[in-house]
């Protein structure tokens, strides 16, 4: 009998039939019990930092867990983000410069465009135009370099 391996998210998972299943059914629970000990943590710190500051600083009642993590949900479902465009953006330039050595960076044919003309404007005119104005401030006629 030979190993069979399947990949499931990012695991490889090795076994046969029954064994494989039950691999994947203890990832899925393990995967939703996380969660749900994280949705707590992340509730009961919500409140504590809101009993902590608000009654204080602004004079407003103290909340319980079920206030906090509704407040949690209405400030992402208000500021967080929604797995729109933006996020597939975001996740595209990642992915972008995971593939640039590190150290550079990837530059747009554009924006290279607009450097070497810029390069060339400095120059052509830019030292000269910059020394002028140099003399005009300085009240002198003569160069500084």
């Amino acid at each position: 009998m030979s190993d069979c391996r399947t990949r499931f998210m990012n695991h490889e998972i090795g076994g046969r039939g029954p064994v494989k299943v039950f691999k994947v059914v203890g990832l899925v629970l393990l995967g939703i019990i996380g969660i749900t000990l994280l949705a707590i943590v992340f509730g009961v710190f919500v409140k504590w930092l809101w009993n902590a500051l608000m009654p204080e600083v602004f004079g407003l009642p103290e909340i319980s867990y079920w206030q906090a993590v509704g407040l949690a949900v209405l400030a992402h479902i208000f500021f967080g983000a929604h797995g729109g465009p933006h996020h597939y953006e975001r996740s595209a330039k990642r992915k972008k410069k995971k593939d640039v050595p590190s150290g550079e960076t990837e530059i747009s044919p554009l924006h290279r465009e607009m450097e070497q003309d810029y390069a060339e404007f400095w120059r052509e005119e830019g030292r000269e135009t910059f020394k002028s104005w140099m003399r005009r401030e300085n009240g002198s006629g003569s160069e500084e370099s």
